[in-house]
C-alpha cells in the first residue's frame, strides 16, 4: 500500500503529513509507503518551510531529509491513493489533468471532513500546533483504517 500526500507547495502540511505517517510507519513497522506533492512547482527541490521543520523537530520528526516536488501524473500513478490537504488541491488536480482512481481527503478521517489549513503565512505558535494536532490525528485514523 502506498500513499502521497498533497497540498498546495509541499513544503507545509504534505510534508508534515508524511513525516507523521512516516514516524508511526517506522515505530509499528507497518508495511506502507508515504511521499508528498505539491500542486505547484513554485518550491520544488526544498526543505519544509522553517517553521514546519522546527514544527516537526518540536515533535521529535525530522523533515529535513525531504524535498518538495509538484505532482505529475507519473508520480501519481505509482501510489495506491492521493490525500489531499483540502478541497482546493483535489480541484487543482482536476485542473491540472492528473486523473487518479483513489483520491481522498485528509480531513475525511475522524475530522468531520475539514480542510486542513495551510500554515504557509502563520506566525503564532498556537496556530501551527493546531494544524499539527489536526494532521497527527487524521494520518493515525487513516493509517488505522489501512491496518484495522
Amino acid at each position: 500500500m502506498s500513499l502521497l500526500f498533497l497540498c498546495l507547495g509541499n513544503i507545509c502540511r504534505s510534508m508534515l503529513a508524511r513525516g507523521i505517517a512516516t514516524d508511526i510507519i517506522q515505530k509499528q513497522k507497518l508495511p506502507l509507503v508515504v511521499d508528498g506533492a505539491g500542486i505547484s512547482s513554485y518550491h520544488e527541490g526544498e526543505l519544509a518551510h522553517p517553521p514546519i521543520i522546527a514544527l516537526a523537530k518540536s515533535h521529535g520528526i525530522d523533515l529535513t531529509p525531504f524535498r518538495s516536488k509538484p505532482i505529475t501524473q507519473k508520480l501519481a500513478n505509482k501510489f495506491n491513493c492521493i490525500v489531499a490537504m483540502d478541497d482546493s488541491n483535489i480541484r487543482s488536480l482536476k485542473e491540472l489533468g492528473i486523473s487518479h482512481p483513489n483520491i481522498c481527503k485528509l480531513g475525511d478521517f475522524g475530522l468531520g471532513g475539514v480542510d486542513i489549513p495551510d500554515p504557509y503565512t502563520y506566525t503564532q505558535e498556537k496556530d501551527f500546533e493546531e494544524v499539527y494536532a489536526l494532521i497527527d490525528l487524521g494520518v493515525q485514523n487513516l493509517l488505522t483504517s489501512l491496518h484495522a
